[in-house]
């Protein structure tokens, strides 16, 4: 078997990112455009919001990265498509054959951008696109929502809660939470009042949850200028519920791949569940293999319509498969934070069967 020169090589490499580029560039453009339109319909219908057209224009790029982290599959399915068919309409790929190249040694190069692109994608613009997704959160709140950007936190110290209303607010800290954010033990409550005036300081051992209702027990009070009260209940009015303070937890989009551990790590000691966030981490993990199953599945479909002359088939049979890894993927990941099916599975599954598939159709085209 011929020897795949230097050259070459790097030909395949530069005319993949060139495809490639070709096609990321105008799907960027595209999702900007409708994601700013979106930003500027929902601010509209928000009664008193100030937010300008600038503000909504940072938003929007501040969310653009995660969104073309998102599309950077597709990208990578139709820049292969469009290479490999220019490519074989222009004779290079036939002229390769001939030589005695097989599909694996020209497709090794395009196959090694894309495993690079998806580890530099992971390792390097994740972490700053984690950052830029949690300051959209954070205007977002502010902007179109009206609330607060965060209702609570996990640290290495505890739970971390915030409620407020008219009464003024509170503070909630807890070393550790049980029954799904019911039950919160070494509770320290620091209350305050509209015009974030300390109030009080409330200890307690634990506290339950219900309706509507902390039920702190084993209580001191403590307020300024005053000595030190133990009271053996105290109840404390809340607008929090248990299932919204799971939900307002940092976003996994918001935490960077190298941060995840450790979060789920003090998530799991805090009570809560982490299996979202370990799905998120596997989902990002195997993006290197997805953007590798996306040039087989490209190559399987386009060198052979290409030498049919079917080139709106060869554009149809790659949307179609695309799209089906899409929605593979997103139920997969659905199932996987349902805990329906384990998180591994969930994960790299589809990334899986589509090299899987891809490599078998090729062996099918090449020697079958």
């Amino acid at each position: 078997m011929l020897r795949l020169a230097p050259v070459f090589a790097l030909y395949m490499m530069r005319r993949y990112l060139s495809g490639l580029a070709l096609v990321f560039a105008p799907v960027i453009a595209l999702i900007y455009m409708v994601d700013l339109l979106e930003l500027t319909r929902r601010a509209s219908r928000v009664n008193g919001t100030d937010v300008d057209f600038f503000t909504l224009m940072q938003m929007s790029a501040m969310k653009l990265p995660g969104l073309a982290t998102m599309a950077l599959p597709f990208a990578c399915l139709f820049g292969a498509m469009w290479t490999f068919a220019r490519m074989t309409r222009s004779n290079e790929l036939v002229i390769a054959r001939a030589a005695g190249l097989s599909v694996w040694q020209f497709l090794a190069p395009p196959m090694m951008v894309a495993l690079l692109l998806g580890i530099f994608t992971v390792g390097v613009i994740n972490p700053w696109t984690a950052a830029l997704n949690y300051h959209y959160r954070q205007l977002e709140s502010f902007y179109i929502k009206g609330t607060s950007s965060s209702l609570s936190t996990v640290t290495e110290s505890g739970i971390w809660l915030r409620q407020s209303d008219e009464q003024g607010s509170a503070v909630i800290h807890a070393l550790a939470a049980s029954d799904g954010g019911l039950r919160l033990s070494a509770v320290v409550v620091f209350m305050f009042d509209p015009r974030e005036k300390f109030l009080r300081r409330v200890e307690a051992f634990s506290a339950k949850y219900d309706n509507d209702v902390w039920t702190l027990s084993d209580v001191w009070l403590i307020e300024p200028d005053l000595q030190a009260k133990a009271v053996p209940v105290y109840r404390l009015a809340t607008n929090l519920h248990p299932e919204d303070i799971q939900q307002s937890l940092a976003n996994p989009d918001s935490i960077s791949f190298w941060a995840i551990p450790d979060f789920a790590k003090r998530l799991e000691a805090a009570g809560f569940s982490s299996t979202r966030y370990l799905v998120q981490w596997h989902s990002l993990a195997s993006l290197p293999l997805i953007l590798c199953s996306m040039v087989l599945v490209a190559a399987t479909v386009s060198l052979r319509n290409s030498r049919r002359g079917g080139v709106a088939m060869l554009i149809g049979l790659g949307g179609i498969a695309g799209f089906v890894l899409f929605v593979v993927s997103d139920i997969a990941r659905a199932l996987g934070i349902a805990e329906s099916v384990p998180i591994i599975l969930a994960s790299w599954g589809p990334a899986i069967a589509a090299t899987l598939v891809g490599i078998s159709l090729l062996f099918h085209m090449e020697d079958g």
